[in-house]
């Protein structure tokens, strides 16, 4: 099933928000652990891939897309060889290619 252009274009604005941001992050060893606030490109690429996969609403956007979407915002050799392959699976997908269209015309477009 083809993504919703609209629906693309609003998550992408929504990982730009995202991106901006700054998260909670454990930090520490043995007992002397704390919680800090760290921005954005500070982020485990475990924890960006996650954050983006929960909190963004993914409705309307094919699976195929998210994956591309996904392996665009983080360093896929950083997260584990499952969560890559699933990523990569979803991403070969045969389905419409309108990621790729939108970024032709200029990506973010509104």
């Amino acid at each position: 099933m083809p993504s919703d252009e609209k629906r693309l274009k609003e998550a992408f604005d929504h990982i730009l928000r995202i991106k901006e941001g700054n998260y909670p992050a454990v930090v520490g060893q043995e007992k002397n652990y704390r919680i800090e606030e760290r921005p954005w490109q500070d982020m485990p690429e475990r924890s960006k891939l996650a954050i983006l996969q929960d909190a963004v609403d993914w409705s309307g956007v094919s699976n195929r897309d998210q994956a591309h979407i996904l392996l665009s915002e983080i360093d896929p050799g950083k997260i584990s060889d499952s969560q890559r392959n699933r990523l990569i699976g979803m991403a070969t997908q045969e389905e419409d290619r309108t990621v790729e269209r939108i970024r032709e015309r200029g990506g973010r477009e509104r």
